[in-house]
Order: structure tokens, then sequence, then C-alpha cells
């Protein structure tokens, strides 16, 4: 049981930073957006220790959702099935990505990237 935790953390941790890196890629300035920065720090908002708090601040979120999930099934005596947990992550991460292009596409005029 222990393996099948650890294993699915690390899915988890690898498929959050995945949607913070490909959201950054495929929306450019869309981390730059006022109500959507973690930092007020304009040098360190590109940096990647920012991504990675980010993708943990994510991978925690939804951990929440996958830890109770466990919890539910330990208390019940009934063994979670082994997909359960990723799928989760997956429409999680999908209504985040749907919800970052939304408001990439609706913001009338994005800040300029620092570089």
């Amino acid at each position: 049981m222990l393996q099948r935790i650890l294993k699915d953390l690390a899915i988890c941790f690898v498929l959050c930073v995945g949607e913070r890196v490909l959201e950054r890629t495929l929306f450019p300035g869309l981390h730059h957006l006022p109500g959507r920065a973690i930092t007020d720090d304009p040098t360190r908002i590109d940096s990647l220790s920012t991504l990675l708090a980010e993708a943990i601040g994510l991978f925690l979120m939804i951990w929440l959702f996958n830890g109770t999930l466990y919890a539910i099934a330990w208390l019940m005596r009934r063994p979670l099935r082994p997909l359960v947990p990723t799928l989760v992550t997956v429409m999680i991460l999908a209504l985040i990505f749907v919800g970052a292009f939304s408001t990439w596409y609706t913001t009338p005029s994005l800040p300029p990237m620092a570089g």
C-alpha cells in the first residue's frame, strides 16, 4: 500500500509541474497578472523556484482530494482502484488549465514579460 501511495504522489507531482510548465509556455505573460502572481518581486516571478512553489501548492491542493479518497477507502476496508488518484489529478489539472486558458484569452492586454 505504501509503495502505491508513493507512486501516486510521484505521478501527481510530475503532472503538476508539467501543467505549470505547459501553462507558462502556451500562455506567456499570464503568470504576471496581479491576481495570479504569487510574488510581488518582478525579478523572481519568472524563476524556477516560483514555478516549483506553484506546482507544490497545486500538488498539495490535489492531495487533499486524493488523501480523502485513500482515507475513505481505508475506513470502508475496500481498496481504492489503482487509477482513481491519477484520474482525479488529471481532471483537476484539466479544469485549472481550461481556467488559465479562459483567463489568458479574455485578458485584453497582458503585462510585458521581463527579460
